[in-house]
Parts: C-alpha cells; sequence; structure tokens
C-alpha cells in the first residue's frame, strides 16, 4: 500500500498487545539532492490545562507544509489518559474544552482532540508508540485510546518500543541506504540533565541502530556518538549514531493555573517542542537538531 509520499508501507497492525517489539520497515524512493526530516512527536498530554496547545498546533502545522520530506514518529502519551481512579486526578486543571457534565466520556474526548491534530499529518507517521499514560488507561479503565487513534489515523502501531528500518531507493538508479532507528516512549524518573542523559546513552549502547528516539522526560536532550567500522570493502570507516530525548507539550508550570502533578514535586520545567533527525541519503550523513 502506498501513499502519496511514495513510501511503500507495510499493512497496519493496530494490536497493542504482546512481549515482542515491533519491527518495521519503510522504503523511501528519493533523488540525488533530497534531504529528510524525521521528528520525535509525543508528549503532548492533552485534556489538561497544561498543554501547549497552541505551539502543538505550530508544530503539526510545520510538518505538515513539507509532506514529501518531514515524516514523524509518535513518541506516546498523546493524551494525559487520568480519570477520576488516579490519585493524580484534580477536577480543578482538565481543560475547559471538557464539560464538567462529561468527565465520565474524558478518554474519548481526549481521543478526538488528537485525531484532529494528527489527522493532517496523518500520511507522514512512520510509526505512532504507545505512552505510559494509554497504557495504564488501557489496564485500568478498558479503553484503548492509542490503538484506536493508530485505526482512524492508519498509522501502523509501534507498541512501546520498536525498530524501525528505512530504506532509501534513488529513482532511477539501484542505489540504496538503509538506517536503522530504535524509538522507545521511555521510562524512570530521571531529574537532571546527566541523569537524562546517562538514560539516553544507555539506550544507544544497549541496541544497534543509527538513531534513537526516547521519550516521557519531556526535555530535549541530543547525542552524537562516533564509532569505527568496516565497510564493504573491508576500510575502516567512522561513522556515526545520534539520539534524543524527544521533548514534549506540557508545561509543568502554568501561570494562573492549579499545580500539575510536575510543579508538586518540584519537576524542572519542561522542554517544549521535538528534535529534528535529519537524513541525506546521497551523501550518508545522518544529523540530529534540538529544533
Amino acid at each position: 500500500m502506498s501513499t502519496n509520499m511514495g513510501v511503500l508501507m507495510d499493512l497496519p497492525k493496530y494490536n497493542t498487545g504482546g512481549d515482542e517489539i515491533e519491527v518495521i520497515t519503510k522504503t523511501i524512493t528519493y533523488k540525488r539532492s533530497d534531504q529528510f526530516s524525521i521528528y520525535g512527536f509525543g508528549d503532548i498530554h492533552c485534556g489538561i490545562k497544561h498543554c501547549a496547545e497552541d505551539k502543538a498546533r505550530a508544530q503539526v502545522k510545520l510538518m505538515a507544509a513539507d509532506p514529501e520530506h518531514n515524516f514523524i514518529v509518535g513518541m506516546g502519551d498523546d493524551a494525559e489518559c487520568i480519570t477520576p481512579h488516579d490519585p493524580r486526578w484534580d477536577y480543578g486543571v482538565i481543560a475547559d474544552w471538557i464539560p464538567r457534565n462529561k468527565v465520565d466520556d474524558l478518554p474519548k474526548m481526549e481521543e478526538d482532540w488528537v485525531y484532529e491534530l494528527e489527522r493532517p499529518i496523518a500520511g507522514q507517521f512512520l510509526t505512532k508508540l504507545t505512552g505510559n499514560h494509554e497504557a495504564e488507561l488501557r489496564k485500568h479503565c478498558h479503553y484503548d485510546l492509542h490503538g484506536h487513534l493508530c485505526e482512524r489515523l492508519k498509522v501502523q502501531s509501534g507498541g512501546y518500543m520498536c525498530f524501525l528500518r528505512l530504506i532509501f531507493k534513488r529513482k532511477g538508479s539501484t542505489e540504496s541506504h538503509m538506517y536503522t532507528m530504535l524509538a522507545t516512549h521511555g521510562n524512570g524518573c530521571a531529574v537532571t540533565k546527566g541523569a537524562k542523559m546517562n538514560r539516553l546513552q544507555a539506550l544507544m549502547g544497549s541496541f544497534d541502530a543509527d538513531m534513537y528516539f526516547h521519550g516521557h522526560v519531556h526535555d530535549i536532550i541530543t547525542d552524537t556518538k562516533a564509532y569505527l567500522t568496516l565497510n564493504d570493502a573491508g576500510r575502516i570507516k567512522q561513522r556515526e549514531k545520534v539520539g534524543a530525548m524527544t521533548g514534549s507539550w506540557f508545561t509543568t508550570y502554568t501561570q494562573g493555573e492549579g499545580a500539575s502533578y510536575g510543579e508538586v514535586k518540584n519537576y524542572p520545567p519542561s522542554v517544549l517542542g521535538c528534535p529534528r533527525f535529519v537524513i541525506t541519503p546521497d551523501e550518508g550523513r545522518l544529523q540530529v537538531m534540538d529544533s
């Protein structure tokens, strides 16, 4: 099945269960001068007043401006997914667009909000991950918000962690280049920059890939690691692997609103936005940028 971007998609799989890490392969055709951006877009946490909704919409508009060259990995925690059974529940900070007499429908309204946000960029997703917020909602409230969104947007779910293989094939040539990505929503409660960097570097040291996407910690931190390998001719060649913590759209501290659970725990302010991985296939060049 092909999209309007010339990406050959695997058949969508919406099931979020199972213990195996997903492996997803995409083939992208390119011209010699093409450069591609891959954004790690997630941790939106819609449904509460601490979501930077306008900034998230602006990012979607930016990514949608060039659908031929901009691709997206959905990093999970699209919605807050906190219901009255949860100890973090605070009636006073739910988003104004959720009617107070409709709190029982909160997961469905959050799902609809994310769907409307991401519908313009649905064809640009390489995959969407589930986050810990969606996972807790599914386990305790039997509502699979992530699975519903994948099905409605026609995006293949990557579960909580997945490998992606991107095969770039040049038009009119037999030349091709492959890049491997490891994407996870992530976990843990790292607070300092050093602890977050250690978590990112541990991920980069434990899995063999060219690019690493890690969400969850609401920060943007990038790292580039050089290493030596052998090329097909048996010559030593230096290559680089790049990784990033993928930011968020959750404002830990919001003036004039009730305290978020992050404010209660004195977490550092979140970094709003998302990093951008840049691939220039014909030059074999790979970079990561914090915006």
